[in-house]
């Protein structure tokens, strides 16, 4: 399935603490646990994508600097394309995390100027309207794409990072997606009172909300009230990008798998939990590690195995 992500990649380091708040220590020696890698939405989402299988295009804005190149570098690793990013920025995006032996994180970030970067339909023709789904990760950016993409059918899937309630109007536009997740973070009182709230709104045919640890609420157009679907009981190391991971499992299953809602949630879930109860993956790991924490089938091996078709099939200009 051809799939074109669009939002923030950025250089990514990330540092272990003991616990919050930082203790301050003049000096720390932490061998082997310092890691330079590559995150932000899109690229988390779009790393997980290619590692379930799909041919996926990033749409990403970067700079000319050492960091792009490690995105490059790291989007080369996973078979990700990155013809559809713009390399127009005078920093491309980057972020420190701190985590704890708890699983609590720290995300500092360094947007750069990518704050007023904002993609027009015609920076990613014709791929944008090729691609059997669309996946709008960093909401200012996208805004001009929602209306093109709605005229002419497609599927959008859209994540409401700083959802705060049912009448947050920052987010109103985005409900007309077609797959519409959240995180229950920033919701005061009843998150199936939200959930009920925004469905009256929205034109989405699948709401999806992360609980963290507790799983997520699932609510579809036919079901009269959201259903929650649990996580398995792990000990959590570094919860970065457990949101972006369930997100892009529940997504592979649902459009590409035709699983239902509820059953894709349960093992977006499974594969969140795997991936917060173990070490860091990105770096020095591959792409066949990423895959087993997915929940991906080790393929038997074939001799007739066909070629798959990339981007190049239809992008004359990659």
């Amino acid at each position: 399935m051809r799939v074109v992500v669009i939002g923030i990649a950025n250089q990514q380091t990330s540092l272990p603490v003991d616990r919050f708040p930082v203790e301050y220590v003049a000096q720390r020696y932490l061998t082997g646990a310092i890691r330079h890698t590559v995150g932000g939405v899109a690229f988390n989402v779009a790393r997980s994508l290619c590692a379930l299988g799909h041919v996926v295009a990033l749409a990403s804005p970067l700079g000319e600097d050492y960091p792009a190149a490690m995105i490059d570098a790291e989007a080369y690793r996973y078979n990700l394309s990155t013809h559809l990013c713009r390399r127009e920025l005078a920093r491309t995006p980057r972020s420190v995390v701190l985590y704890d032996t708890t699983g609590r994180r720290q995300v500092n970030t360094d947007l750069t100027d990518a704050t007023s970067f904002v993609f027009q339909p015609e920076d990613l023709e014709p791929d944008l309207f090729r691609a059997k789904l669309v996946v709008l990760a960093n909401l200012d950016m996208v805004r001009p794409l929602l209306e093109p993409l709605r005229q002419r059918g497609r599927r959008v899937a859209v994540d409401l990072h700083d959802i705060q309630g049912p009448n947050n109007p920052y987010d109103q536009e985005f409900l007309s997606a077609t797959y519409v997740n959240m995180s229950n973070e920033m919701i005061p009182g009843d998150e199936i009172a939200v959930l009920q709230a925004l469905r009256a709104k929205s034109r989405a045919k699948v709401l999806s909300m992360t609980l963290g640890a507790d799983g997520a609420l699932v609510f579809c157009r036919d079901m009269d009230a959201p259903v929650h679907v649990r996580a398995p009981r792990v000990r959590a190391i570094n919860t970065v990008a457990a949101g972006d991971t369930y997100w892009a499992v529940f997504l592979h299953h649902v459009v590409k798998e035709k699983r239902s809602p509820v059953d894709a949630a349960g093992l977006a879930c499974e594969a969140a939990s795997r991936m917060v109860a173990t070490e860091p993956v990105y770096g020095s790991s591959g792409v066949d590690d990423l895959r087993e924490i997915l929940g991906v089938p080790k393929p038997v091996p074939s001799a007739t195995a066909p070629a798959e078709i990339g981007w190049s099939s239809f992008s004359p200009e990659w």
